[in-house]
């Protein structure tokens, strides 16, 4: 089917939106302020709508108080600041991963969208429009009802499977403003020894995945003296310095070998100019990204996730707080399983040893009742804090639990070893 790529303004864009549709949005730094911010404006006449997406670098604005009951939001990764939305049931969590919530948030899928909202760069002498620095709602975008586009100057093109035609959109808006930014943040000593360890188990030639936040960031920075190694993930501001100076040149990938294939840029300007018709990355939605059958391919892959904690058995949290959802499911699962099956594959869980200012234990004797089980025990490789690093692949138990108590901080390890002792 042909559509129209109608132009329009922005409030006849929303006009097009009815009361009760679901409405995919992309995530990240390609969220498009612009349409979000008239859709909050035409609410009272959209209510109920329920907007859908994935993590998000703002301040969730159509969550306040203003639009209970008007503007909804379904999401894969929950964020403390949708705790007052949530109490008041206006939002919904749906405990899945990357990879699955592809086709669950698209035609056929229980979250299937009546509306796509892109947020893209121009289209070119083809007709063709890149969605940028975010390539997730690409697949239900392809089918989706009513597909509306946001067309901006400063959207960098991005390559690969990142295109839409303009005969796959129904209507545009040109909106031009800023991208919403994802800047370094501070790295401390903790996540500079994490980071230590961490790279003592990444080879050269590696193939890396590593999210977002102050422990990636300082693994990136740990690494200036490898050579060739290769990006299947996320492209975030602190992996530039490693393609200038060589140690990511992606050429031993087996992959799209000399090309990093990613579903998401995140940063500043930099990183978004930088990444403008760069033909080294290649975009892939998450179908591709995320499938645990296509990471088993890699190789020699090694992923990198966080947690809140883990517990003497290998079982890690990396959603939920005294019983609270806060974060989602990510990515972690997807590279965790993908790694198992690669040859020569590795996942690390990296996270300090303790938390809320050194009150609590990380590493933790059992989940406590209500924790969120992110990665099961049988898939755990290795846990890193500043104090070492748990091998836990085919490990017993008690040998488990002896190596998860010796990189738990000194404070908490004679608790930690009675309670094994006694497990």
């Amino acid at each position: 089917m042909t559509r129209p790529f109608a132009k329009t303004s922005l409030s006849d864009v929303v006009a097009r939106l009815r009361s009760g549709m679901r409405v995919l949005m992309q995530p990240g730094s390609g969220n498009p302020t612009g349409l979000i911010a008239e859709i909050m404006r035409q609410a009272d006449r959209l209510a109920p709508l329920t907007l859908m997406g994935g993590l998000r670098l703002d301040d969730y604005p159509f969550a306040a108080p203003a639009y209970a009951g008007k503007l909804r939001f379904a999401t894969w990764h929950m964020s403390p600041r949708l705790g007052d939305a949530h109490a008041r049931g206006d939002v919904d969590f749906v405990p899945v991963s990357y990879f699955g919530s592809v086709k669950l948030f698209a035609e056929g899928g229980a979250w299937a969208p009546d509306a796509v909202i892109l947020h893209t760069a121009a289209p070119d002498r083809g007709g063709y429009l890149s969605a940028g620095v975010s390539v997730y709602a690409l697949p239900a975008a392809r089918r989706a009802p009513l597909v509306i586009a946001q067309v901006n100057a400063r959207m960098p093109r991005t390559l690969g499977q990142a295109f839409l035609h303009r005969s796959q959109i129904d209507c545009w808006v040109e909106v031009d403003e800023p991208l919403l930014e994802y800047p370094p943040t501070v790295v401390g000593s903790v996540e500079r020894a994490i980071a230590q360890h961490v790279a003592s188990r990444i080879p050269d030639g590696a193939t890396l995945q590593v999210g977002v936040g102050s422990i990636p960031q300082a693994i990136m920075e740990a690494l200036g003296d490898r050579r060739d190694l290769g990006v299947h993930s996320l492209l975030v501001e602190s992996m530039l310095p490693l393609v200038e100076r060589g140690a990511i040149t992606n050429a031993r990938k087996r992959l799209h070998p000399g090309r990093m294939d990613v579903g998401e840029i995140m940063g500043t300007a930099r990183l978004y100019e930088w990444s403008h018709e760069n033909r080294i990355i290649n975009m892939e939605p998450s179908d591709i990204l995320h499938d645990p059958h296509v990471v088993a391919g890699l190789g020699e892959f090694v992923s990198v996730n966080s947690a809140l904690e883990v517990d003497l058995l290998g079982q890690v949290n990396a959603e939920s707080v005294d019983g609270r959802q806060i974060t989602g499911i990510g990515g972690q699962f997807d590279y965790v399983l993908g790694a198992s099956r690669a040859e020569a594959g590795r996942s690390i869980i990296a996270l300090p040893s303790t938390g809320k200012g050194g009150t609590v234990s990380r590493i933790v004797a059992r989940l406590p009742a209500g924790a969120r089980v992110t990665t099961p025990r049988y898939l755990t490789d290795a846990v890193v804090t500043e104090y070492g690093v748990a091998e836990l692949r085919g490990k017993s138990a008690t040998e488990r639990a002896r190596a998860l108590c010796r990189i738990a901080h000194p404070a908490y390890r004679e608790a930690l070893e009675r309670d094994r002792s006694t497990s």
